[in-house]
C-alpha cells in the first residue's frame, strides 16, 4: 500500500449527487514522481501522474503531468500542476472526450528544480467533479 508521507490528499471535493458514486484518492511515490490513483467505488479508475526528473519514468520527460483513464465508467480524469507560489509551471491534462483505456500525452515545461509544485486530479462527468490534490516538487 502506499505511504502517504508528504502528501495531502483531500477526497470527494467538488459537485456530485447522491446517485453519483464516490470518488476516493491514493498517492504511490518514487523518489520526487508521484502518481495520484483514482478509485471509483473502491475500483480503480484512473491516475494523474507527475514525473518531476526525466528518468524516474522510463521515456516520460521531466516537469511532465499526465492522466490515464484505465476504467470505462463514463467519468474521465482531469489533472492540474502549478507551483505553489503563483501558477507558474501551469499545465493541464484531460481524457475528457476519449473512452477508457486512455493516456493523455505528457504536459511539459521547464520548472526550477526543488520548486513546491501542487497536482489536482479530478473524476469528470459533464459539469460533476469529485476531486483530490498532492504535493510534490519539481
Amino acid at each position: 500500500m502506499a505511504s502517504l508521507t508528504g502528501a495531502a490528499v483531500v477526497t470527494g471535493a467538488g459537485s456530485a449527487s447522491a446517485a453519483d458514486p464516490t470518488f476516493t484518492f491514493s498517492v504511490e511515490r518514487v523518489g520526487k514522481s508521484f502518481s495520484i490513483e483514482v478509485f471509483n467505488d473502491h475500483v480503480k479508475a484512473g491516475f494523474a501522474d507527475w514525473n518531476a526528473d526525466p528518468g524516474d519514468e522510463p521515456g516520460a520527460p521531466g516537469d511532465a503531468l499526465q492522466v490515464r483513464d484505465i476504467l470505462g465508467d463514463g467519468w474521465g480524469i482531469e489533472a492540474w500542476a502549478a507551483t505553489q507560489v503563483g501558477a507558474d509551471g501551469y499545465r493541464m491534462a484531460t481524457s475528457r472526450g476519449h473512452s477508457a483505456y486512455y493516456a493523455s500525452g505528457w504536459k511539459t515545461g521547464n520548472i526550477k528544480e526543488g520548486t513546491p509544485i501542487t497536482v489536482e486530479v479530478c473524476a469528470v462527468k459533464g459539469e460533476k467533479q469529485q476531486c483530490g490534490a498532492a504535493y510534490g516538487l519539481a
